[in-house]
């Protein structure tokens, strides 16, 4: 859409909204608007006087340009004066800044009750505040840019002309910039607010010097004319800057505000479009782009290729099963398309099998741009989706093969900088609501043990060596190959964590032998006591399930987490908490 077409709607948005204020809620919109407006002036009052104060100082008397009502009072007197009153402003303009907060909230309350919905988002009183606040102020900048050049109109018409020109100027060029190009658009849309700034800027400096040759070149008898002009104009400029960016803004989260103020307008979401990506899910479309891949990844396609659907069931993420015909066996590979808004997770993926070797992954074959899409290519070669009766021991397969595996150490680099670890994320503020919910003194006598362990727990899971853990295992992101191996095709969401996270707790005897397998296969296990491996695993379960509030299930790991923590306790503590 152009850029006078998108004027054109917002404007007719914006009377809309405007005409709802008014008709709902007038008296309150009325009272922000002088408010808001008085608080300009006050403002406007307190950085003037201050000025004039030190004009002042630096005089001998007072000069002949102030007001002759001035003139009467003695130097000192005035300077006095002069500052007591910018004090002054300062304060009215903080206790008119409260009155329009105040308001503010009273106007949107009434606007929801008036609309008569159900909560249509979370915090919906505050965001209608916010939104009911930034309109009328865009109401008031409006107000005040008027009056600031009816003002101009009368002291200084010269300069009127000059800001009103600038004005049309510097918009017919952005109508015109914005309409050249998709690049320059997505460059306004981007950075409205920088380009706003600085065409403000522009147009104060460029009416500045404008006045300074009018009165270098041309005869006048009032300067104090010329010091009040300069201070209207900057805060005339400021102001419908700030009216355009509040307007901007509201204007991209229109639905929501229908949808808060308007009886008649459910809240419609946008859906988010991204036609590079759409074009390449298009069954029309596939053949062309998997050839592009296969030829960029060195793989021959000349007898041919199959490409069928392969659900992830990871969001924004699509994935294709792609056999390539030959004379012998054909060959099947796996490509994952990352949609734009989750680049991040397919570059977590990427850096995963950057560093990470020997996972219990499909072979990965490396990351290809298709029209500025993130694609990730593996070898499918005779891997099979899992019946149900096999998940189970893929989800313990796969884990047992993360516990084997020791993290790089640039991996573990990365994570420690980016995230906290298990030990990090505890405390005992989450413990503490299972006190509320204990129905017998037992209950409450494990929850205080727990407690006065917390510490010896935190120390423990510090001191384990660290395993990777992925929160992808899914029972369509599991895989089985033709010798029997479980395997993992997707690898966005991943963690670091101690030794023994993410193990499915109830499966304790399979996860003692894989202790004991892992600790020969890994040096770092050696020293490393199954107790305190048992007791990460038993920690994070206990973390989920606090933050899912499912306290009766964290009750039943109670035992499991107590025996853990004291299996390796000094004597001397066993005998203390014995007591």
């Amino acid at each position: 859409m152009k850029l006078q077409h998108h004027i054109k709607s917002t404007l007719g948005w914006c009377l809309s909204i405007g005409i709802k204020l008014l008709r709902v809620v007038p008296f309150t919109t009325i009272t922000v608007q002088i408010t808001t407006l008085a608080s300009q002036i006050f403002l406007l009052l307190a950085f003037f006087l201050p000025l004039k104060v030190i004009i002042l100082l630096g005089s001998e008397k007072i000069p002949n340009y102030f007001p002759s009502a001035f003139q009467a009072l003695k130097k000192n007197h005035l300077i006095v004066s002069l500052s007591v009153a910018a004090a002054v402003c300062y304060v009215l303009y903080l206790l008119s800044e409260l009155l329009i907060a105040y308001c503010c909230r009273q106007g949107a309350r009434t606007l929801l009750l008036r609309s008569a919905k159900l909560n249509i988002i979370e915090n919906q009183e505050k965001i209608a505040a916010y939104a009911y606040s930034r309109f009328t102020r865009a109401m008031a900048g409006a107000l005040f840019f008027s009056i600031s050049a009816v003002v101009l109109l009368i002291i200084y018409p010269k300069l009127l002309a000059i800001i009103l020109g600038y004005t049309a100027l510097i918009t017919l060029l952005c109508v015109i910039t914005y309409n050249l190009s998709p690049v320059i658009q997505v460059q306004f849309q981007r950075n409205h607010g920088n380009i706003l700034n600085a065409l403000s800027a522009t147009g104060f400096l460029l009416s500045f010097f404008c006045l300074v040759a009018d009165f270098l070149y041309f005869p006048h008898q009032r300067i104090f004319h010329a010091v009040i002009a300069v201070l209207v104009m900057r805060q005339a400029l400021q102001r419908l800057t700030g009216m355009v960016q509040d307007v901007v803004s509201l204007r991209m989260q229109h639905r929501q505000i229908n949808a808060m103020f308007f009886q008649s307008q459910p809240l419609l979401e946008q859906r988010q479009n991204n036609h590079q990506l759409e074009c390449l899910l298009s069954p029309s479309s596939r053949e062309a782009w998997v050839e592009k891949l296969m030829d960029q990844a060195g793989i021959d396609t000349q007898n041919g290729l199959k490409i069928s659907w392969h659900q992830i069931d990871a969001v924004d993420v699509y994935a294709f099963h792609i056999t390539i015909l030959g004379n012998e066996k054909p060959q099947e590979y796996l490509a994952k398309l990352f949609g734009n808004n989750i680049a991040t997770l397919a570059e977590q993926e990427r850096l995963l099998f950057q560093y990470q070797p020997h996972l219990p992954s499909l072979e990965w074959l490396g990351h290809y741009l298709l029209q500025g899409i993130d694609c990730h290519l593996f070898r499918l070669d005779g891997h099979k989706k899992l019946i149900r009766r096999q998940i189970g021991d893929g989800v313990v397969a796969i884990s047992e093969q993360l516990l084997y595996c020791e993290p790089a150490s640039e991996l573990i680099l990365r994570f420690s900088r980016t995230r906290p670890y298990l030990e990090q994320r505890l405390d005992r503020g989450m413990i503490e609501p299972l006190r509320f919910v204990c129905s017998t003194p037992e209950e409450a006598e494990k929850v205080e043990r727990l407690l006065d362990s917390f510490e010896l727990i935190i120390k423990k899971l510090c001191a384990l060596p660290r395993q990777i853990v992925s929160l992808d295992i899914t029972s369509e992101a599991l895989l089985i190959s033709a010798s029997q191996q479980y395997h993992l095709s997707h690898w966005s969401n991943w963690r670091i964590e101690a030794v023994g996270s993410n193990w499915p707790v109830i499966e304790k005897e399979r996860f003692y032998k894989a202790i004991e397998i892992a600790r020969s296969s890994r040096p770092s296990l050696v020293n490393t006591t199954t107790a305190d491996i048992v007791l990460s695993a038993f920690m994070y379960s206990f973390e989920r399930f606090l933050l899912r509030k499912d306290y009766p299930a964290a009750f039943k790991l109670l035992d499991d987490i107590l025996a853990a923590t004291e299996a390796e306790k000094p004597l001397e503590l066993r005998q203390e908490s014995a007591q």
